[in-house]
């Protein structure tokens, strides 16, 4: 398991229609640890999803998979989750912030 998340995510099943998100933010301890997923085409699809589903390769995988052919699925209501979330603050190691601060930026693909 890579931690902290690479930060391009290919969803098994469409979300709002899409499949290529971006991980922009991530905490929790423990088994509580989670991950903000954002649409690369649209900011307005925002997930969160635990480390789990995360690195589930029957729900999410790691890198953008051009080829997906994915059925449609509703994923999981988090809505009530994202509220109490501040996922508009990108992580410090996202390399999304403007100015970027941090020498250390996670990678967006995996060297495997």
């Amino acid at each position: 398991m890579i931690w902290p998340p690479l930060k391009a995510w290919t969803s098994i099943f469409p979300i709002d229609g899409h499949v290529h998100f971006v991980a922009i933010n991530y905490g929790g301890k423990y088994s509580k640890i989670w991950v903000i997923l954002m649409s690369v085409l649209d900011s307005s699809v925002v997930v969160k999803v635990s480390q789990e589903q995360l690195f589930d390769p029957s729900i999410w995988m790691c890198g953008w998979d051009e080829k997906n052919d994915s059925i449609p699925y509703e994923f999981a209501d988090n809505k009530d989750e994202l509220g109490n979330t501040n996922f508009t603050k990108p992580s410090m190691d996202s390399g999304l912030t403007i100015p970027i601060t941090k020498n250390s930026i996670r990678p967006w693909f995996s060297n495997i």
